[in-house]
């Protein structure tokens, strides 16, 4: 019996054979050609095939998964049809006289490159969109055969890593599980297998073809793997594994139940989104809100800023997915360590701590005057609610109701509609905020904790950084007596406090939050049932839960 650890990104237990996936080779040829405009016939047929192929995709993971876990096969056309991927693979076909398939491959492994020196960790992920993309075109300009064997048997695919596109093509009938040496929880394969409701464990060391055959567990949720198990372990996991199986069902049954506490207290609980694509998954998952809508996506990546018009159909999306409940979007949280060419951003050496946040928009004046027109265009399809992102002053909360004021007498003035019943929030994402939350509370209409950056910022530790994840304590003392104090505060004004980021999406830490007297929890749609469950077995009169702090 051989016990190996990865990282589990997708919850579950899977026992049975290891069926090793041999991905397409990347050795693509690379030669010279003769007839450039001929080759790039060829590229352009192949890319037309393509296309077609990714569309089939499409509708194929409709069928499997939420439309909008199947949007990245969309995604995917998009960055065949980009003019950077495009005029690249050109100038390496027309004037360097390179043959298509590799000329799609350099370009590929080129742009992902760019993605995967980003700091943001979603950001880094979008890589594989790129090679997955290019790939699709690869295999029908220099077509391989793969060594995956077609069986009947229910099995648990390993591979170095997977794809989107070889995730989904895979049969569902006959999957278990996934084991991969690369790959990370925010890669599209994981949300893949999140959704489809199948383990995956990552980032296990060696390869992992010499399994191919064997017995195996895989625990998606401790990114443990046993290969070779003894009768003892098998046992030990199948209970587990009905166990997991209860649990889920458990959840299953909290949709259409209120979020109240044992004792009867109601807790709002609404979804995290950072695109388009998680709304459906927060009307599947029971939300009762956007609690954060983070629109950085239409800003980052690209040369000019987003248009009025742009972020209005943006905004308005989702302000009509969710027209009875509350949409909370936020100001974009711009840095250096973003992607933003059109903004003067200079490097910096500590970016978290640097030059970002209501910082960037206070001095980039047209941008924030955009954004805000286009939301408050957006306010009438629903209930908005803007919130303001790394602020430490009420200089800065006044400055914007200030400017507020600007943009809907401008708004006015062309004719144009909007609701006058917009509340301004403030992000504590600072022990400075923290500090002064009580003058803040006064001039906000609610507080949101964003428990990532306060949680950083207060121990002064990068949550990112491998070397310092024995010494980083998401429940340190310090942190939660900041967030007590916040909500004191807030409360004495008559305010609402919600939290948001990785603490929200934590069962462990849901009924200490609770006695805190936290009003709202703000998580990830795929957590949401899991923090219902764990609010309504939670008595926030308990005295152990007010131990932590």
């Amino acid at each position: 019996m051989l016990e190996l650890y990865g990282k589990g990104v997708s919850n579950g237990i899977a026992i049975g054979k290891v069926s090793f996936y041999s991905n397409t080779s990347t050795n693509v040829p690379k030669y010279s050609i003769s007839d450039p405009e001929s080759e790039m016939k060829r590229y352009k047929n192949a890319v037309r095939q393509a296309k077609q192929h990714l569309q089939q995709l499409y509708d194929e993971a409709c069928k499997r998964v939420s439309k909008s876990e199947s949007v990245i096969f969309q995604t995917h056309m998009m960055i065949l049809d980009d003019s950077k991927f495009v005029e690249t693979v050109e100038v390496l076909v027309l004037h360097q006289r390179l043959n298509a398939e590799y000329a799609v491959y350099s370009t590929a492994q080129q742009i992902a490159e760019i993605f995967k020196s980003l700091d943001d960790e979603y950001l880094q992920q979008r890589y594989t969109d790129i090679i997955d993309a290019a790939n699709t075109v690869i295999e029908i300009l220099h077509p391989k055969k793969t060594n995956q064997e077609n069986s009947s048997e229910p099995v648990i695919i390993a591979a170095s890593e997977l794809l989107p596109s070889e995730t989904i093509s895979l049969k569902q009938d006959n999957l278990l599980g996934f084991i991969t040496t690369k790959g990370s929880k925010n890669s599209h394969t994981a949300i893949l297998a999140r959704t489809l409701g199948l383990p995956l464990v990552t980032q296990i060391k060696g390869s992992l073809s010499r399994f191919d055959g064997m017995e195996a567990i895989i625990d998606g949720q401790t990114g443990r793997v046993v290969i070779n198990p003894d009768h003892n372990t098998v046992a030990h996991y199948k209970a587990k594994q009905r166990q997991f199986i209860k649990q889920q069902q458990k959840l299953k049954n909290q949709i259409g139940l209120p979020a109240v506490t044992k004792d009867g207290h109601k807790i709002k609980l609404s979804a995290n989104i950072d695109n388009l694509e998680g709304i459906e998954s927060a009307k599947n998952n029971d939300a009762e809100g956007i609690g954060l809508f983070r629109p950085d996506y239409l800003f980052v990546n690209r040369k000019t800023p987003p248009n009025e018009q742009e972020q209005l159909t943006a905004y308005k999306t989702v302000l009509r997915s969710f027209p009875e409940s509350e949409v909370v979007i936020s100001l974009p949280n711009l840095g250096s360590d973003r992607s933003v060419s059109y903004i003067d951003i200079p490097e910096e050496k500590n970016p978290a701590i640097g030059y970002k946040g209501i910082r960037v928009l206070l001095n980039n004046k047209d941008l924030f005057v955009t954004q805000l027109k286009a939301m408050y265009r957006a306010s009438v399809f629903g209930k908005l609610s803007i919130l303001l992102p790394l602020v430490n002053s009420v200089d800065e909360i006044e400055y914007v109701k200030r400017t507020i004021e600007d943009v809907k007498m401008e708004l006015r003035s062309q004719g144009k509609e909007y609701s006058d019943s917009v509340k301004v929030g403030t992000m504590i994402q600072t022990p400075a905020a923290a500090m002064i939350s009580d003058e803040i509370c006064r001039i906000s209409d609610f507080v949101t904790i964003g428990s990532n950056a306060f949680t950083q910022y207060t121990l002064a530790m990068d949550r990112e950084n491998q070397k310092l994840e024995y010494f980083y304590e998401p429940y340190h003392k310090a942190v939660l007596r900041l967030m007590k104090m916040v909500t004191q505060n807030a409360h004495d004004n008559g305010k609402k406090v919600a939290v948001c980021g990785e603490l929200a999406s934590d069962i462990n830490i849901t009924s200490t939050l609770l006695s805190m007297g936290i009003d709202e929890l703000v998580a990830v749609p795929s957590k949401l049932l899991d923090v219902k469950a764990a609010v309504r077995d939670t008595d926030i009169s308990s005295p152990k839960n007010k131990l932590r702090y």
